[in-house]
């Protein structure tokens, strides 16, 4: 699912979804696009990097749906051509599932991608699909996950099992990639708690329901941990994938131009027993100035019990403040900016999201990521050199 011969890839995947497209069986869609990351520091060692140039992006979706719509196929892949760092030069199927359904049950089989949560920028919950942290140090990219899931839709509520007989393991980036510790982490010898390693079963149910103006998730995993403890070993750093049980809950509260949100686990297997929880509000004013746009203030709290056995995490006692801005024009025009704050270190990660269309098929995203005022206890230590600015100009087909 996963190649790393930069020069091939993005030519394979090309014509996986040619072929697919020749058929005039479904829909072909998608993007190829140009990123440019700036950083404005120097790296914190010499073999990085001081920019990561341009890389090329693409990711290709087919989509087909039967005559009477009870069967649905989906192919989708990404791809990148990263011309400084050779570990985020990737290939990866996405999605490439099938999926019946009626009125009453829901059969998927094959590569899926499944999101549980409510938060804005953490979701713990969320816990199917590896993320992909060579694209973001934000989380929201997330790998391809093989399973086979079974859905009831009830009066009661929609029930979801999942079967996962593969794990994906975490990328880190490589020598010359930023955002990155001192040490590069060996993903080349990873550590398992199971003699199963990547083939270890791993199991999950989730219940939801929509009650009035509530929305409610209930969830319990059984596997491989997405997130590894990272040991030394030797001169070496290397990834150790435990077992764990996690139950999580999330809610959302709809009323008026309030959003309420809240997430909440509970971990066993990472050492002792701890619970984590993510909540807050938004609140969007419409109509700002008499114009169209419209305006949405964020604020949500970041609590997390963990101890030093279990992976480390920059969110366990930090607050995040943030708005949103919707132009609501024909471009789509969005930007959502904010700040993350430790309130026991007082250092910051802030961040901005801008995205436009520019014509029918073009689009421009920018994104910029800045840390101040980190000191040696907080995880984000390893990038106070890293703060950086990226753009992208996609063409979508």
């Amino acid at each position: 699912m996963m190649t790393k011969t930069p020069l091939t890839m993005i030519a394979a995947l090309s014509c996986i979804f040619f072929i697919a497209e020749s058929s005039n069986a479904g829909d072909f869609t998608g993007y190829a696009a140009i990123d440019y990351r700036q950083f404005f520091s120097g790296p914190a060692a010499e073999e990085q990097e001081l920019s990561s140039g341009p890389t090329l992006v693409i990711e290709p979706e087919y989509y087909h749906v039967s005559e009477d719509q009870s069967h649905i196929f989906t192919l989708r892949g990404f791809g990148r051509l990263d011309n400084v760092d050779d570990r985020r030069s990737h290939l990866d199927i996405r999605q490439a599932d099938w999926v019946w359904a009626n009125n009453d049950i829901e059969f998927t089989a094959g590569i899926s991608k499944v999101f549980w949560g409510v938060t804005e920028t953490r979701h713990l919950v969320d816990i199917i699909n590896q993320t992909d942290a060579i694209e973001d140090v934000d989380g929201e990219d997330k790998l391809g996950q093989p399973m086979v899931s079974f859905a009831s839709f009830l009066d009661w509520g929609t029930l979801r099992f999942y079967y996962l007989p593969y794990f994906r393991e975490r990328e880190f980036p490589g020598e010359k990639g930023r955002l990155r510790g001192p040490t590069v982490i060996d993903t080349h010898k990873p550590n398992y708690a199971n003699d199963l390693e990547q083939w270890h079963p791993d199991l999950a149910v989730r219940w939801t329901h929509t009650v009035g103006d509530w929305d409610l998730g209930l969830s319990h995993f059984h596997g491989t941990a997405r997130e590894p403890v990272i040991r030394i070993n030797g001169n070496s750093l290397t990834p150790f994938y435990e077992i764990i049980d996690q139950t999580g809950l999330d809610v959302q509260y709809t009323w008026d131009a309030w959003l309420v949100k809240l997430e909440a686990i509970g971990v066993a297997g990472h050492g002792d027993y701890f619970g984590a929880v993510s909540g807050g509000f938004e609140y969007s004013f419409y109509g700002i100035n008499d114009t169209d746009k419209d305006l949405g203030v964020l604020i949500e709290y970041h609590l997390d019990g963990r101890s030093y056995q279990a992976p480390t995490t920059s969110l366990d006692h930090d607050i995040f403040t943030g708005v949103r801005l919707a132009w609501n024009d024909i471009d789509d025009t969005e930007l959502l900016a904010g700040v993350i704050t430790d309130t026991s270190h007082y250092g910051q990660s802030l961040f901005a999201e801008y995205n436009t269309r520019i014509s029918q098929h073009w689009k421009l995203e920018v994104d910029a990521r800045f840390f101040s005022n980190v000191d040696q206890y907080d995880p984000f230590y390893f990038a106070q050199r890293d703060d950086f600015i990226q753009a992208r100009l996609a063409y979508y087909f």
